[in-house]
């Protein structure tokens, strides 16, 4: 069994996702923190004032670095948002998950956590405190070989804390959505990392793959297929049939290079920009009486909108 070049693989894929991912961030906020340096806040000036109908504005003043660094700086706010926000969603689905698998937990048998269900599935799951769980179906369905095999997979993705790594990489991954590459290459290391689980428990049967085989099998049966299912990819490992498990260097390379070239550009205009605006806003400041009337109707339009709403929820 090639254990070896799996484990390697599955590591180098998920030390290089971090690592594009850390680059990503610290490129967004490098353009974040730039954007403010490069634009001066500045009292309202005649040459950067227009008359509009007796009202008087004024406009920013800007080179072209300083508009793409504001766009490169836009990009990066988004990607602190999304980075922020994906990382509330994996906190609170994990919170809600072991909440869920608490109260349908029976016993504990094999040292992992048995749920009652007649469907047969078996699985690692928490962030920081990873569990193995299964089914009362998956119990009933193995024989011991079979079930030791299944046991020993999800002890290697406790032990190598899989779905930490996988909600970190997913994280990055929609944080940095303008790079479908590093998608991509979260993706692979989600099949290396089932790969490299497969050959730990070939391993712990003394290299007897039929045990693992026939838990494939078995679980993805007429059932739907759970966390040890029956997989194309995985069947060829098994066999040793399939490609030497390989370090995706083209797709981290593409990915690495578009990450540099936006970093190399924000450099360079950071450098480059120079902007002044200004936080005055004479209309507002002159004639505040007729900011307040126009402000009326569009009140009264939301509360309108929020009013017909409810009304439509509560006759559904």
């Amino acid at each position: 069994m090639r254990a070896k070049p799996a484990t390697s693989a599955a590591g180098r894929v998920f030390g290089a996702s971090v690592a594009l991912g850390a680059l990503g961030l610290a490129w967004a906020l490098f353009v974040l923190t730039r954007l403010l340096v490069a634009w001066q806040i500045t009292a309202p000036s005649a040459a950067h004032e227009l008359s509009l109908l007796g009202a008087r504005f004024t406009y920013p003043s800007a080179n072209v670095a300083a508009v793409v660094l504001s766009l490169l700086a836009a990009l990066g706010l988004l990607v602190m948002v999304a980075a922020a926000r994906g990382l509330a969603r994996e906190l609170l689905v994990d919170r809600r998950l072991r909440r869920g698998l608490a109260s349908g937990c029976v016993e504990r048998a094999h040292g992992a956590s048995v749920l009652a269900e007649e469907r047969p599935q078996a699985f690692c799951a928490g962030l920081l405190r990873p569990a193995i769980y299964i089914t009362s179906g998956a119990l009933s369905l193995l024989d011991a070989s079979e079930l030791d095999a299944v046991l020993a997979h999800e002890r290697h993705h406790a032990r190598r804390r899989d779905p930490l790594r996988l909600a970190c990489a997913r994280v990055l991954a929609g944080a940095l959505f303008f790079l479908p590459a590093l998608r991509a290459l979260i993706e692979r290391q989600c099949a290396l990392a089932e790969i490299e689980a497969d050959q730990a428990a070939v391993r712990a049967a003394a290299g007897d793959r039929s045990p693992l085989a026939g838990a494939m099998l078995r679980f993805s049966g007429p059932s739907e297929l759970g966390a040890v299912g029956l997989d194309p990819q995985r069947v060829d490992h098994l066999l040793g049939e399939g490609p030497m498990p390989r370090f995706p260097l083209a797709l981290c390379a593409w990915t690495a290079l578009v990450l540099v070239g936006l970093v190399a550009l924000a450099v360079v205009v950071a450098h480059l920009a120079a902007g002044t605006a200004t936080l005055g806003v004479p209309l507002l400041s002159s004639a505040p009486c007729i900011t307040v009337l126009a402000l009326i109707p569009l009140g009264a339009l939301a509360l309108a909108v929020v009013w017909a709403r409810a009304g439509h929820r509560q006759v559904s």
